[in-house]
């Protein structure tokens, strides 16, 4: 691939919800990318030399640009290519609510309850690595099948409230074509039937929610190619990253040339160090160098993280 293919790359792994908002967003754009398969715990070492520590699922990579957080990746395949925009400008504020409310409020009951129904049906690393992520120790299975019965509780009660939104027989939440809304609520319910044992069972009361599910599966993935990850290093290796726009001037943040290190809230991972490049109103862009790699530019969303300046 030459240095200049704008052809998007997206490090994934199949039974990641949050890889499968992406891939319908690459579908919904109509585009072709290539598909480099990550490892689902860690050790994580080529993920982790493209991103400068980030280890989290999925990562879009353009060159020598990485785009980390499904909220970034997003705004930048609207920026790249606006046709089937994914916030429309009609609905962009009540879509991003949406978004908010399904992957917090929604997303994580599901996950406890399919992780914990499914104790014993995956591999047991993703439990240690799921732990770790959160500072905590290794759960008991019992301890998951415990935390799963009481997780459903919460979740029944969220899939009404989708059922409720649709119950007036609009095809899609907030737009007739789909939109991030869609795709932020559809990957959370797409959970429910990733792993061994299918909880989707849990929808079998809601009929309007199976028909729309349906129709965001048909939008399907776009083109994927497959890709190794040491292609993906040597593309962002022979490229040089993008140009940055002039920073926005916000002294909630330390100012652009200082050294920084971003991370998620809520995680004990290794934080993104370098230098923050650029300010945005939702994002920010730090620089860093590799010995292998060179100059990368790794993009991550303002909200769901902290950025504090290194000594």
């Amino acid at each position: 691939m030459p240095a200049s293919d704008p052809t998007p790359i997206l490090h994934h792994y199949d039974f990641s919800p949050f890889a499968e908002k992406i891939r319908l967003a690459f579908g919904l754009k109509g585009l072709a990318w290539r598909s480099v398969d990550a490892p689902s715990v860690m050790p994580k070492p080529d993920l982790v030399a493209l991103t400068g520590g980030y280890r989290h699922i999925p990562v879009m990579q353009i060159g020598a640009d990485v785009y980390c957080d499904t909220r970034r990746i997003a705004r930048e395949l609207d920026a790249r290519w606006p046709s089937s925009p994914l916030l429309p400008a009609t609905c962009a504020g009540v879509a991003t609510a949406i978004e908010a409310w399904a992957e917090r409020d929604l997303f994580w009951p599901i996950a406890r309850f399919v992780s914990g129904i499914n104790a014993d049906r995956v591999d047991p690393r993703l439990h240690v690595d799921r732990a770790a992520m959160r500072g905590k120790r290794p759960p008991s299975h019992e301890r998951l099948r415990t935390v799963a019965r009481r997780e459903l509780g919460a979740v029944r009660p969220q899939l009404r409230v989708i059922e409720a939104m649709l119950a007036d027989g609009r095809p899609f939440l907030v737009s007739d074509r789909p939109t991030q809304a869609d795709l932020a609520v559809h990957h959370g319910l797409w959970f429910l039937s990733a792993m061994p044992i299918d909880c989707s069972g849990e929808l079998d009361g809601c009929p309007a929610t199976r028909a729309w599910m349906a129709r965001v599966a048909a939008i399907g993935h776009g083109r994927p190619e497959p890709m190794t990850a040491r292609e993906a290093l040597e593309v962002a290796a022979g490229a040089s990253p993008s140009s940055l726009p002039a920073s926005i001037d916000d002294d909630s943040l330390p100012p652009p040339g200082t050294p920084v290190a971003v991370s998620p809230d809520g995680y004990e991972t290794e934080p993104v160090t370098g230098t923050l490049a650029w300010v945005g109103a939702f994002d920010v862009a730090v620089q860093r160098r590799d010995a292998r790699l060179g100059e990368t530019t790794v993009h991550l969303p303002r909200v769901g993280y902290t950025v504090v300046a290194r000594a």
